[in-house]
């Protein structure tokens, strides 16, 4: 790639027929030092894409080089890398399918288990909560019953040899 010669910045007018005002002439100044710095930064991003793109021409001729003296180990290689971005991809759908599959089940728990208890509430069954707390109060009750009545201790019948 051949480069032009830069060219020169514009000469301040300073002949010219009319007065320019202070302000715009700054601001005519300050435009054309930005304008060339763009420049400059554009030629410096030109020279770096230029670079970066004949090492990448470089790679693929060295790439295609390399497939047309083994390709059956270039496609070896292709299918490898398949299979263990297919065992990847696996992985994560299956924990992605057991992550929503735990969120169902909590969502229909949630809603199935108010309706099932309040469907045996009206039948007049007990549900699993009731009976511990009735376990829990005859229990209570038992431990009462054996403190007010404990039980006397029977007379040992005595074996005759």
């Amino acid at each position: 790639m051949t480069r032009k010669p830069a060219r020169r910045a514009a000469p301040a007018h300073k002949n010219l027929p009319f007065d320019v005002p202070p302000q715009i002439d700054r601001a005519l100044k300050t435009a054309a030092d930005k304008v060339g710095a763009v420049r400059a930064e554009t030629r410096n991003v030109a020279a770096k894409v230029e670079t970066k793109v004949r090492a990448a021409a470089t790679n693929v001729r060295k790439t295609g080089e390399t497939i047309a003296k083994d390709p059956k180990h270039f496609v070896e290689d292709v299918v490898r890398t398949a299979k263990s971005d297919i065992d990847k991809v696996r992985a994560d759908v299956s924990r992605e399918a057991g992550r929503i599959a735990d969120e169902v089940a909590r969502r229909v728990t949630a809603v199935v288990e108010p309706a099932l208890e309040s469907a045996l509430h009206r039948l007049n069954v007990p549900t699993q909560k009731d009976l511990k707390t009735l376990i829990t109060k005859v229990d209570g009750l038992s431990r009462k019953m054996d403190q007010l009545h404990p039980a006397t201790p029977r007379p040992r019948k005595r074996k005759t040899a």
